[in-house]
């Protein structure tokens, strides 16, 4: 599941292009892929729970991360808490733990924590880092966390703007 969510996203963003004219039959695989793969997540999660990365592996667990983070925010509310436990007692990948936060705070059209987060917001259409709330501080929370890059660099590898006073859009929820 991780391979395959992983490697149609390296194709679409390192090869097409996600704003390419090409990228259409791209991102069509991309949503079956998605919805197959929640499908085979949900009979895990229904009938185990969000399973400790001690007990699956690092690969398994990753599955369960980059499955949820891609899906809709009704699957990522409901399982958001159950990983958080896990990442606090170092039962899940904490990274991981801090970009479906971020997601869920973007998503719900509030400022993220750590800065993982980039999207089209802005009236000039060009991709940028969501807005941070306390951005003074943020490199010092990614540092903590376990991030190797700070938001600045971040941004840069994701050829994405970022303004440490960045406003939340006038119509922020997503």
């Amino acid at each position: 599941m991780v391979d395959q969510d992983q490697n149609i996203r390296r194709i679409l963003v390192d090869s097409v292009g996600i704003d390419s004219p090409n990228a259409g039959p791209f991102l069509k695989r991309m949503m079956n892929i998605d919805a197959d793969n929640q499908k085979n997540i949900r009979l895990i999660l229904d009938r185990y729970g969000w399973i400790a990365e001690s007990k699956i592996g690092t690969k398994a667990a990753e599955a369960f991360f980059y499955t949820i983070q891609h899906s809709d925010m009704t699957l990522m509310i409901k399982w958001f808490p159950e990983f958080k436990r896990l990442a606090d007692i170092g039962e899940a990948d904490k990274i991981e733990c801090a970009m479906m936060e971020d997601r869920l705070l973007m998503w719900k059209g509030k400022k993220q924590i750590y800065g993982t987060q980039a999207t089209v917001f802005r009236d000039d259409k060009k991709v940028a880092i969501w807005p941070i709330e306390d951005s003074k501080n943020v490199n010092e929370r990614r540092k903590k966390i376990g991030f190797a890059l700070t938001v600045e660099e971040n941004s840069a590898r994701l050829n994405a703007i970022y303004n440490e006073n960045e406003q939340l859009p006038i119509n922020s929820k997503r």
